[in-house]
């Protein structure tokens, strides 16, 4: 895997507490970018002059949690910040990220010989209100030594591997493949001129409402606007193509519908035939949930979400297809040199 996703990967930061990624993002941008963070955490890199402007936009946040209480036993409560999913959270290891460092524990699970009702118990997935992170103290005082307090936060320990030599496998690749994606465009687009000015921008809180890129949008007047974000696949067993027909390896994405945005057809031919004039392996796609492209598109300027296909979103072990990655890099950089070169 390369290394500067695996590094975006591993750093932690939820909705709220993304000022680690985005110290990252600013250490990785190319040198001599101008750069501008707003009071909410956006991070907005810019290349180019003009009246007119383009923006691509990738968030930085990841779905995680935060503690809510510290019991007499020493056991953490939890708060989800995100769309987490009850069932991928048993038997995983958390990282607490404290003031004094990282904390490790586990979502702790009863085991078949403590059950009354094995049938019963083993078909029932318990709220986030009933679950216990078990970081080994014995009891509050030892847990606050420790450094933990209320409202640290935790994310899955990341544990990136790659799969068959070409699949990528990792918690939070939505959207740090976006983030790394709009890094890597830049370094390819460093020594060219723009005619309009052309925004890289770094988003916090599109997991908990695309927040922040509804500030941006507000801010950052433009013609156009593209959300390089994922879209997940219905590619394997079980699943019905008909909830979304992205498949992993079978390149980047083009998505036209979801609950948050529709694109016109016009502007989606359009984009079709750059693709297949540069020869960017491209799917035209729907799914459920929404992008950062919403809060533009209500602004008034042409929006797109690029999309790279994602299998299990929101598990600990999100895939993705390196060929896809490298597809939406390249099409980044064409959509750059066409409107703004």
């Amino acid at each position: 895997m390369d290394e500067l996703l695996r590094e975006l990967i591993e750093v932690p930061g939820i909705p709220g507490y993304e000022d680690r990624v985005r110290a990252l993002v600013e250490e990785r941008l190319p040198e001599g970018v101008a750069t501008q963070t707003d009071a909410m955490g956006n991070l907005v890199a810019t290349v180019g002059e003009g009246e007119k402007a383009c923006l691509f936009v990738a968030h930085m946040d990841e779905i995680g949690f935060v503690v809510s209480d510290i019991t007499a036993e020493g056991f953490l409560k939890l708060k989800t910040l995100g769309g987490i999913d009850p069932r991928s959270a048993f038997g995983r290891v958390l990282r607490v990220v404290t003031a004094k460092g990282e904390v490790p524990g586990v979502v702790g699970i009863k085991p078949p010989h403590l059950m009354k009702s094995r049938e019963k118990e083993m078909a029932e997935v318990p709220g986030v209100s009933e679950w216990l992170l078990d970081i080994g103290a014995r009891s509050r005082e030892e847990a606050q030594a420790l450094g933990v307090s209320v409202l640290d936060f935790a994310v899955w320990d990341k544990n990136p591997r790659v799969l068959n030599g070409r699949i990528w496998c990792a918690r939070a690749l939505d959207d740090r493949v976006g983030c790394y994606v709009l890094l890597r465009a830049m370094e390819r687009l460093a020594e060219e001129r723009f005619t309009w000015k052309v925004h890289f921008a770094f988003s916090v809180q599109e997991e908990v409402g695309l927040r922040g890129a509804t500030l941006l949008a507000r801010k950052f007047p433009c013609e156009l606007a593209f959300a390089v974000d994922s879209v997940s696949t219905a590619d394997w067993p079980g699943v019905s193509r008909d909830l979304s027909p992205a498949r992993l390896g079978e390149g980047t994405c083009l998505r036209v519908l979801d609950n948050a945005s529709v694109i016109p057809v016009a502007f989606r031919k359009e984009l079709e035939a750059l693709a297949a004039k540069e020869r960017i392996p491209l799917q035209t796609v729907f799914s459920g949930g929404g992008t950062d492209a919403q809060p533009f598109q209500v602004e008034g300027p042409q929006v797109m979400s690029l999309a790279f296909p994602l299998r299990y979103t929101h598990s600990a072990v999100e895939l993705v297809h390196k060929d896809d990655v490298e597809a939406t890099i390249r099409f980044v950089c064409a959509i750059a040199r066409k409107y703004a070169g």
